[in-house]
């Protein structure tokens, strides 16, 4: 008996109209005029055309899996689907933010927004695969790995291990060096020193000032950052996605040794941060740090963070997430395409060709 989640191709269609009702409701509640959530600036009138692509979506969603999905131009269900995962993409923003604050802290600022974020990301993944299977199912081929099959009642066999093609480690590479200032500079504070004429005791004291857990603020007396742990643990995840090792554990990690990874253990929280620290990294960069070089804007005014040196701080963390992001969909999405498992028959030491996305 197949088990659910390999089942998801019939399920994920209905999982993501039922999420859809949810999500309008949100996006109608907005629209209406309410606060809960935190809405975005310009919430009020954007959010019926919000609502409208997400319920669009679910009704491409739920067609997909049904009869009337075959009736349809090929496209309607395609373009809804894709349209409403973009907007839900966008709600992610500040979903890892606000998760590593929940790890560290132990709460979030504000809990509605966060699970906004949360379900805005269920939504994300639940539109993605719904539109991968319709896509794949309508082409004639296998909706869970997007090959061409001759044959039924196939079974999963592990993708080849392979390490991503040289351009996707060079853009890794990339995105571990644009995180080298913003460590630097985090490493320099929680020792004490003093980084863009900012003192590392000013830093700890800002931390102490805004309620940080003695977690902490313990790890800074040690001479650890938190948010420099994150991104060490962000560097790490990329170089997983681009290295052998990350599909198989390896001698270093026992008793995991020689076992494969699970798919979704790299690429859940890969796509997570591509889709908002890429997008913040590269607005900020454009809105944020470009407009006081350019002269078209004033340096920040906000506690540590002002004048020039300010700015500078901001670029560390800013600039970092703007080179990071991109590498890291690059990453995620060569992992995903070079780990899809292949359907073979029961017994058979092949699968079919190569076919979708």
């Amino acid at each position: 008996m197949e088990s659910v989640g390999r089942r998801w191709p019939r399920w994920s269609g209905y999982a993501a109209g039922a999420w859809s009702v949810v999500a309008v409701g949100v996006a109608v509640y907005w629209a209406g005029g309410g606060e809960t959530g935190s809405p975005p600036a310009g919430a009020r009138a954007a959010g019926w055309v919000i609502a409208a692509l997400l319920g669009v979506g679910g009704i491409m969603a739920v067609s997909s899996v049904r009869g009337i999905g075959r009736q349809m131009p090929r496209w309607w269900p395609i373009t809804g689907l894709w349209t409403a995962c973009a907007v839900a993409a966008a709600g992610t923003f500040g979903f890892v933010m606000n998760a590593l604050q929940l790890v560290f802290d132990g709460t979030v600022d504000d809990w509605p927004r966060f699970g906004v974020e949360a379900l805005c990301a269920v939504g994300a993944a639940l539109l993605a695969g719904t539109a991968l299977a319709y896509q794949r199912r309508t082409a004639g081929t296998c909706e869970r790995c997007g090959r061409a099959h001759t044959e039924t009642g196939t079974v999963r066999a592990p993708a080849p291990v392979s390490s991503a093609p040289r351009g996707v480690r060079w853009a890794a590479y990339g995105g571990v060096l644009g995180f080298a200032p913003y460590v630097a500079m985090k490493t320099t504070w929680a020792f004490g020193g003093s980084f863009a004429g900012i003192e590392g005791e000013r830093v700890v004291a800002e931390f102490e000032r805004n309620g940080a857990s003695g977690l902490v603020l313990t790890l800074e007396r040690y001479g650890l950052d938190f948010t420099a742990l994150a991104a060490l643990a962000g560097v790490f995840l990329l170089m997983g996605l681009t290295h052998s090792w990350g599909q198989v554990f390896p001698r270093w990690a026992p008793p995991l040794a020689g076992r494969r990874v699970p798919r979704w253990l790299p690429l859940a929280p890969a796509w997570l941060g591509a889709m908002t620290l890429g997008p913040y990294g590269v607005v900020g960069s454009v809105a944020y740090l470009l407009p006081p070089v350019l002269g078209l804007g004033g340096l920040p005014h906000d506690g540590i963070i002002s004048g020039w040196s300010g700015w500078t701080v901001a670029a560390c963390g800013i600039g970092a997430f703007a080179v990071y992001g991109p590498a890291l969909g690059a990453a995620a999405w060569s992992y995903q395409w070079r780990t899809r498992p292949v359907c073979v028959s029961p017994g058979s030491p092949g699968g079919g060709a190569r076919g979708g996305p």
